[in-house]
């Protein structure tokens, strides 16, 4: 069986969030080129990967936060204008991939996944096509609508596919940083259960608009993949390990 690797390319990393609507394509481009490195090195490997909002999603969903419904359609059309644009990136260096809508195939209730229809997601990856998830509003079924981090959906994603015993290798979190930053500019090389509490009040906060919760919630997802023994790491660069959550 192949082997899983989830990629979350991080708002921060593939948009400028201090702007609106400012895709970084030479690093979307970069980053095709390392993706397309890791699947020509790796041909027992299935590759998942998610598109943050950045300054093209996360400003106009703190514009409706109150009023998710009235926002749908704005929302919506925001994240998945940078979905494409990394997309048609993929394509461009050679990557078969495709823009997939989370609030498609996954069904919520109380802010936890408790549906996916992997059907035409494996279809996919049989066909050896990419996936590209985009953040999204969701349908919660307790909530309403609600937004949808693709921190937290990747790490749903991963340990849906573990259960469904597949080869899970890793998970990895791309963002503008090495890894986890303190607030006096150091990489925190490791973080565990044991010491989050002691270190998650020294991450240093980014710049621009973010609507789901930060480094802080990106370690907090990761650390429910480090209970299903699911390697995770925060880096700026695909082929290099940064902070490991484990």
């Amino acid at each position: 069986m192949k082997k899983l690797i989830l990629i979350k390319l991080g708002g921060s990393l593939i948009t400028d969030k201090t702007k609106i609507n400012m895709a970084k394509l030479d690093v979307i481009e970069n980053l095709a080129k390392q993706i397309k490195k890791i699947v020509e090195n790796n041909k027992n490997l299935f590759l998942i990967i998610a598109t943050g909002a950045g300054g093209f999603g996360h400003p106009v969903a703190k514009i409706y936060e109150h009023n998710l419904e009235e926002g749908l359609s704005f929302i919506k059309d925001a994240v998945k204008k940078i979905n494409q644009i990394v997309v048609n990136s993929l394509i461009n260096v050679g990557v078969s991939a495709f823009s997939v809508e989370p609030s498609k195939v996954s069904e919520y209730k109380n802010g936890k996944m408790f549906s996916l229809s992997d059907g035409f997601i494996v279809s996919l990856l049989e066909k050896n096509i990419v996936p590209v998830f985009h953040a999204d509003l969701i349908k919660d079924q307790a909530k309403g609508i609600s937004i949808l981090s693709m921190d937290r959906f990747l790490v749903d994603l991963a340990i849906f596919f573990k259960n469904k015993n597949y080869e899970v290798e890793k998970v990895i979190f791309a963002g503008t940083t090495a890894g986890v930053v303190s607030r006096v500019g150091t990489t925190i090389k490791k973080i565990t259960k044991n010491n989050f509490s002691k270190i998650r009040e020294v991450f240093y906060k980014g710049k621009g608009i973010d609507v789901t919760g930060g480094m802080k919630y990106k370690v907090e997802q990761c650390l429910r993949l480090a209970e299903e023994e699911i390697d995770s790491y925060i880096t700026n660069d695909l082929l290099k390990k940064g902070t490991q959550i484990k």
